[in-house]
């Protein structure tokens, strides 16, 4: 029997695909399986020694389907044919099934090279049976009776997969949230440790967002090769896609993330993480037919509620820089990025709370850098998620040695007392749709007892002076009283900080003694006609005279439901 090959370079290649194969599927049985991480080699001929990567027996609505992915590598010094032998697969009875070659199978290997090659048989039974071997044969069909002679025969019962039922139970398959642990058949110089298990929503729905820190140990430039994560519940399976577009190169000692997406709501939900490589037959039709083998079982970490994830985080002191991810590409070390302020607002209409956090961005070095556009989440000690909403900013650079204040408002309910909150940090630009974590920390809402002048950080705002002066109009059809107000102010900003004209802004509002608003004027901070140090005057009219006027000062937002508000000061003359 002739058997063509055809050449398969070993190299991998990132997925780049972000469509989630399917949804949950059901897991109609609990079958255990046992594998080991080395990858034992066997001469098949002088020059040409044999590896299998793979072995797949699984139950199909076809039936059986049985696949394999061997490695051959040239020992010698010349280009050598690949040997033209028949692949059989052994089950437990003794029973030996002809295995079909892809036809992306290699005919040659070159010098000191290896290529992969992929068989496959489906066989028309669906009871359960084991693989003990996989033997290669010399068959000789041109003379009669057909010769044939078994060249050797490969245990295989050890790394047999079989398929979505099952289960990992070797030990050194089995690995612990904090365990560090590489892939041999893929790469034995990369290593991967999880870091992070965050939950999203995103436009394709909940996602609960793995990461893993990867690591170059060897002595060479590798490329992250494509590997799967799948995540399991009690009885489903989710499938679990890689969201990074581009590839990942490593440099040797060069760590870096890889994270992947997989369609669950709570992360508490997830009983196991299955790390699985991918594998391709191509058939005689040119149809590829894609498979999964399972390669280790990673357990989540335990305890992992809110109150665990506050305890892990540290109490920020304000206006300290941020210990920002140092393998974050969003966010230059150049730059120093800190939390100056976070208070509680409230719309004008009611309905909703706003929480408004003001970071301070130092550029630090001699030359102007790009803004970094980070996201931020607020969480609550209930385990409510909130997601900032970025100023709406005009700037773009940051100059050298200034820094440059920027709020984020985040929607909250009005029960929000905002004592225990964490806030993230994270990269949504890297991998879109995707927030990525970069930093966090516990923190809690601002205390309005605090300074009254620095509650338009970075502004200080002082009122020195307000008085009030009522003139009665003996004009016929005039409104019979007008009023004057003098208000007198220091303004002053923090020296090599700037702002934007889309800032906050300060709201007077005049009332009277039953709370109903007089007159109301909003003052900015920037541009042509920012308020600034010195006597400001108010007038407007009314039609009837009170002795007693309240003047209330309010630092205003816009947030996407409407203008925000937070009471600074309250006067009365």
């Amino acid at each position: 029997m002739k058997i063509n090959w055809k050449h398969t370079m070993v190299m991998f290649i990132l997925s780049v695909s972000l469509v989630i194969p399917s949804a949950a599927f059901h897991v109609a049985a609990d079958e255990k399986y046992a594998s080991t991480t080395t990858v034992k080699s066997y001469p098949l001929t002088s020059d040409i020694k044999v590896e299998v990567k793979s072995i797949l027996n699984e139950s199909t609505p076809e039936g059986a389907r049985i696949g394999t992915v061997v490695r051959l590598y040239n020992d010698g010094d010349r280009l050598t044919g690949v040997p033209e032998y028949e692949v059989r697969a052994k089950t437990q009875e003794g029973l030996e099934y002809i295995m079909r070659p892809s036809q992306a199978n290699a005919k040659n290997i070159q010098p000191k090279e290896t290529v992969e090659l992929s068989y496959m048989t489906v066989i028309e039974r669906f009871d359960v049976f084991s693989l003990t071997d996989l033997s290669f044969y010399d068959v000789d069909e041109f003379v009669y009776p057909k010769q044939e002679k078994k060249i050797i025969s490969l245990p295989i019962s050890d790394i047999e997969w079989k398929g979505e039922k099952a289960n990992l139970t070797d030990p050194s398959t089995m690995k612990k949230w904090d365990d560090q642990f590489t892939i041999p058949v893929l790469s034995s110089t990369l290593s991967y440790k999880p870091v992070s298990l965050t939950e999203q929503n995103t436009p394709d729905g909940p996602m609960t967002i793995v990461a893993l820190l990867a690591k170059n140990t060897g002595d060479k430039k590798t490329n992250i090769p494509d590997f799967r994560i799948n995540g399991k519940l009690e009885n489903k399976i989710y499938s679990g896609k890689r969201i990074e577009k581009d590839p990942i190169t490593l440099d040797p000692g060069e760590e870096n993330y890889v994270h992947y997406a997989i369609p669950i709501r709570n992360k508490m939900d997830l009983k196991s993480l299955s790390v699985l490589t991918p594998e391709d037959f191509v058939g005689e039709d040119k149809k590829h037919t894609e498979y999964l083998i399972g390669r280790l079982t990673i357990t989540p970490p335990g305890a992992n509620d809110v109150r665990y994830f506050m305890n892990q985080l540290s109490q920020y002191e304000w206006n300290k820089p941020l210990q920002i991810d140092p393998l974050t590409k969003l966010i230059r070390p150049e730059i120093s990025v800190s939390m100056v302020d976070l208070r509680v607002y409230e719309s004008a209409g009611g309905g909703f709370k706003a929480a408004v956090a003001k970071f301070r961005l130092l550029n630090k070095s001699e030359n102007p850098l790009p803004v970094p556009l980070f996201q931020t989440v607020l969480t609550s000690s209930s385990g409510n998620k909130y997601l900032g909403t970025r100023q709406n900013t005009q700037v773009e650079s940051l100059i050298p040695n200034l820094s440059y204040v920027i709020y984020y408002s985040f929607i909250i309910p009005n029960a929000e007392n905002g004592e225990q909150l964490a806030m993230e940090i994270t990269d949504g630009k890297s991998v879109e749709p995707y927030n990525l974590p970069l930093a966090a920390f516990k923190t809690k809402v601002m205390d309005e007892t605090d300074d009254k002048d620095a509650a338009f950080f970075p502004f200080q705002v002082t009122l020195n002076n307000w008085s009030i002066g009522i003139n009665y109009n003996m004009g016929q059809g005039s409104v019979p009283y007008s009023y004057k107000n003098n208000l007198d102010f220091g303004i002053k900003l923090q020296d090599e900080i700037v702002v934007d004209k889309s800032f906050s802004q300060m709201r007077l509002e005049f009332a009277d003694a039953k709370n109903r608003i007089m007159a109301s004027k909003v003052l900015s901070f920037t541009g042509d006609n920012k308020l600034i140090s010195g006597a400001q005057s108010i007038d407007f009219n009314a039609d009837r005279l009170e002795n007693t006027v309240y003047l209330r000062i309010y630092e205003i937002i816009d947030t996407p439901f409407g203008e925000a508000r937070r009471l600074v000061q309250t006067m009365k003359r």
